[in-house]
């Protein structure tokens, strides 16, 4: 008996030996973590998140870098919200006659924080757009009447213009993974280009992009903050000040097309939001616009801040040239703005 139990024990030990050193290399092993990453994403998230442009920002960091995974359901709709290192990914189809209404959906989670930057295309042949803390894809369906988002929100310490480059490829391979997914036939772009900060401050007589058209001799703003017109971008915001003294604007103009112009329309009268074709209030106007390949309508608004005396004649008198200009940019026709 003391011979089989020697044999047994030299049998065993060498064995015990190789799974040691095998799980001390999948625990610690570069390779080996980059499987236990691999791992998880595929099923973190409904395995849409990509392992490339996630390991960016989580150097395969299973713990730490894939910590929340949820998936809500919002009547026949769903979408997946989901931890990638310090930033919120939503991944969601919405239908063309979604509204942003009671209940908690999809264009909820497109209300982010806002940033010191305006919006400005991602480019690549997406339609996406980044502010350097909120980054989003949109990929119209065409074999539905829905599109596909992938939202990206973070905060101010991604502010940064290679990180908003590297959001944008997050959002774009994102947007590849969730159109398989939920069988969404629509048009991928390529690599994202280096995304450029928006100007600082500018004279009105400088505008040439989103702000264009808009100071006149009728409107003697004293600067304007602006961004290089896109017809790929889903948001458009010029920013327009009637004083030096602030540097605060007086008036945000934004053009919203899509889901994000969806966000902001209600199914009831009795909620907040931006319902019928055009309208106006003591601080904003608001009109539409028909884009192609969609049911929605385009949003071009214009509110004022807390630094500006709103007349009807200066919100309707700024709002029809950007309103016609960014209409035009992205081949929208029947604009109907308030009289």
């Amino acid at each position: 008996m003391k011979v089989v139990r020697r044999v047994t024990l030299f049998g065993v030990l060498p064995l015990v030996l190789v799974l040691a050193a095998g799980y001390g290399w999948y625990q610690w092993s570069d390779t080996g973590k980059g499987w236990r990453y691999e791992d998880k994403l595929a099923s973190y998230c409904d395995g849409l998140i990509p392992y490339a442009e996630s390991a960016v920002f989580t150097d395969l960091n299973t713990e730490v870098g894939l910590s929340r995974d949820l998936k809500h359901e919002a009547g026949d709709e769903s979408f997946d919200s989901c931890a990638v290192a310090d930033m919120r990914v939503t991944v969601g189809l919405v239908a063309d006659d979604s509204a942003n209404s009671v209940g908690f959906n999809m264009l909820d989670m497109l209300h982010t924080d806002s940033s010191d930057y305006l919006p400005v295309a991602l480019g690549g042949g997406w339609q996406g757009y980044t502010d350097m803390r909120n980054t989003a894809v949109v990929l119209p369906c065409q074999n539905t009447s829905a599109s596909l988002v992938v939202s990206i929100a973070t905060d101010e310490s991604h502010e940064d213009v290679a990180e908003a480059r590297a959001m944008g490829e997050l959002a774009a391979a994102t947007a590849r993974k969730a159109a398989e997914h939920w069988s969404c036939e629509g048009t991928f772009g390529g690599r994202i280009p280096k995304v450029s900060l928006p100007a600082e401050h500018t004279f009105p007589d400088s505008a040439a992009g989103t702000c264009e058209g808009v100071p006149s001799r009728a409107l003697p703003f004293e600067w304007v903050m602006e961004t290089t017109g896109s017809s790929s971008a889903p948001l458009e915001r010029c920013a327009l000040s009637d004083t030096m003294d602030s540097e605060v604007p007086s008036y945000y103009l934004d053009a919203s097309f899509g889901p994000f112009a969806q966000r902001l329309r209600t199914t009831s009268d009795d909620l907040d939001g931006m319902n019928g074709n055009a309208g106006i209030e003591d601080d904003m106007a608001w009109g539409t616009a028909s884009c192609p390949g969609t049911a929605v309508r385009a949003l071009f608004s214009i509110e004022a801040t807390q630094n500006a005396a709103p007349t009807k004649s200066t919100l309707l008198s700024s709002l029809r040239p950007f309103a016609e200009r960014s209409a035009a940019r992205h081949r929208c026709t029947d604009v109907e703005l308030p009289a």
